[in-house]
C-alpha cells in the first residue's frame, strides 16, 4: 500500500457515497490491484486506456495508451502493470506488444482534466504520476522519427497542453456545435483535399442549390469527404458564411476581402 495515497480507498470513503463507477473502481482496485478505463474513440479522436490503482496499490506510476483497438491496449496496459515495477521515462518494454517495443514517456499533469478525469475523481485530490506507453509503427518508427506513421493517433504527453501542437488531442473536450443551419456538425463535407488536410485556407465556400456545402482552397483540383466539425475547428473564419443563400458562392479575393456571388 502506498502511504502518499489519498484516494477514496485510503480515505475510508463510504462506498454509498460514491457514483456507480467509482463505485466498480474501487471493487476492480480492491480486487485486482487497478482498474482500466477506456474512452472509446468518438468523432476524429481515436480511443485510449489508462489505468487507475497502480499509485495506489503498488506506488507506481499509472499507466496510459492511445490510438489502437480497446481491447489490445486494455490487455497491453494490464501486461506492463503486472510487472510490478516503476517504469523510467525512455525505457523500452519488450515482450508486450507484439514484435516491437514499447517506448515510456512521462504525462505532463497538464492533460489530467482532458484525458484521465477518471483517475482525478478516484484520487480526489491533484494528478497522480502517470506515463504513456508509445508504439512504433509497423517500421519501427516512433512518432517523432523522420516518416513515422503513428504520429496522429498518439499525443505527445510528455509536452505542456498549452506547448502541445494544435490538433486533435488539444480539442478533445471542446464542445463543436454546426453554426450551419440544418447541417450536423458531424456531417460530411466537400473539401479540397489541401483545405482537408491543413495546408491550404478556406477561399471559396459553396451552397449549391440542393443545399449541400463545398469549401475550396489551394491549387489542387482534387476533392474529397471531411467532417464539417473539422473545419470548423480548424478554419473557424468558415463561420462568417453560414448564412450564405442557396444557390451561392463566397469566394476571397487577390486583396483578402470576400465576395459572394450566385452560383
Amino acid at each position: 500500500m502506498n502511504d502518499r495515497c489519498d484516494c477514496w480507498l485510503c480515505a475510508g470513503e463510504d462506498p454509498a457515497r460514491l457514483d456507480e463507477y467509482d463505485r466498480i473502481t474501487a471493487v476492480h482496485v480492491q480486487e485486482n490491484g487497478w482498474s482500466v478505463t477506456a474512452v472509446a474513440a468518438e468523432h476524429e479522436s481515436p480511443g485510449w486506456v489508462y489505468s487507475v490503482g497502480m499509485w495506489h496499490t503498488m506506488g507506481t506510476s499509472e499507466v496510459s495508451m492511445f490510438g489502437l483497438r480497446l481491447p489490445d491496449m486494455h490487455h497491453w496496459v494490464n501486461e506492463v502493470g503486472a510487472l510490478g515495477r516503476s517504469l523510467r521515462p525512455g525505457e523500452l518494454i519488450h515482450g508486450v506488444l507484439p514484435g516491437h517495443p514499447l517506448m515510456v514517456r512521462p504525462v505532463d499533469d497538464s492533460w489530467f482534466p482532458d484525458l484521465f478525469c477518471f483517475a482525478m475523481d478516484f484520487y480526489r485530490h491533484p494528478p497522480v504520476p502517470m506515463v504513456q506507453l508509445i508504439w512504433p509503427d509497423r517500421h519501427g518508427l516512433f512518432p517523432w522519427e523522420p516518416g513515422s506513421r503513428c504520429c496522429v493517433e498518439q499525443p505527445s504527453l510528455w509536452l505542456p497542453r498549452d506547448d502541445h501542437p494544435p490538433g486533435v488531442w488539444t480539442r478533445v473536450n471542446e464542445v463543436v456545435e454546426s453554426p450551419f443551419p440544418g447541417v450536423d456538425v458531424d456531417s460530411l463535407v466537400l473539401g479540397s483535399v489541401e483545405v482537408i488536410s491543413g495546408s491550404a485556407s478556406v477561399t471559396g465556400v459553396v451552397h449549391t442549390a440542393d443545399g449541400t456545402w463545398e469549401f475550396l482552397g489551394g491549387s489542387s483540383q482534387d476533392v474529397g469527404f471531411v467532417h464539417l466539425r473539422h473545419l470548423v475547428v480548424e478554419q473557424p473564419h468558415i463561420r462568417d458564411f453560414a448564412d450564405l443563400p442557396r444557390g451561392y458562392v463566397a469566394c476571397q479575393e487577390a486583396d483578402g476581402n470576400w465576395s459572394r456571388l450566385p452560383v
